[in-house]
């Protein structure tokens, strides 16, 4: 059990890296482009609140970019990949 535990906290790492790798090098500079302000880095869902701002440009333009697309499936995977992991940790405890 502590194996897979592990696996699906290196995965939630890898994903969460790679969400984090799209969002500064595609979201951000879309935001600033369209003359929107980004988050404040350090905040802690900053990364959300650039996608949601993102993506509220992207339907006043019509459009979905698709590093939009991927910022949502490396998220949600990362996202699934911990709770994988908690609920993992706990059938462990308990058994």
């Amino acid at each position: 059990m502590q194996i897979l535990f592990i696996s699906f906290l290196i995965g939630f790492g890898v994903f969460m890296f790679a969400s984090v790798l799209v969002s500064a090098s595609c979201i951000q500079p879309y935001i600033e482009t369209h003359g929107e302000h980004t988050a404040f880095a350090f905040w802690q869902m900053a990364l959300w609140r650039d996608y949601l701002t993102a993506r509220k440009i992207a339907k006043r333009l019509g459009s979905k970019p698709r590093f939009l697309i991927w910022f949502e499936i490396l998220s949600v995977t990362a996202l699934a990949l911990f709770i994988a992991g908690v609920v993992t940790a706990l059938i462990g405890n308990v058994a």
